[in-house]
Formats: structure tokens, C-alpha cells, sequence
């Protein structure tokens, strides 16, 4: 099936998780956080989150300046 993840188009198996689809993006799970069309997602939540075709997911990582 067919999912964004930061607009950026990838396919992964029918009934991955959120997070096993942040695996195969490589996206390191630690200190960020994650929406899934437009609701965000806490860590706790993407394990049993299971993608559907077409789902748009966000990931917003901290950055730090000044």
C-alpha cells in the first residue's frame, strides 16, 4: 500500500504499524512526534496505529537555535 510520511511518497506492506513504517523509512523514533492525517499519534499509540492506503503521516522533529 502507498503512504506519505513528510510528503514524501513510499510504499509499505498492507498492516504495518506506524512505527514498523518509520522503521523502513529510517526515522529514529526517539524525541519526536508523529500526526497521522492531521491527529497526532503519541509514542505509546504507534505500535498498535495500523496504516491504511492513502494515510499521510508527519513527523516533526526538535531542532534547537537562537
Amino acid at each position: 500500500m502507498n503512504i506519505t510520511i513528510n510528503d514524501k511518497k513510499m510504499e509499505v506492506p498492507d498492516n504495518t504499524s506506524l512505527q514498523g513504517a518509520l522503521n523502513l523509512a529510517g526515522v529514529d523514533p526517539e524525541g519526536i512526534a508523529t500526526a497521522l492525517n492531521g491527529e497526532v499519534v503519541q509514542l505509546v499509540d504507534r505500535d498498535s496505529t495500523i496504516l491504511k492506503d492513502g494515510d499521510s503521516v508527519l513527523v516533526i522533529q526538535p531542532f534547537y537555535g537562537g
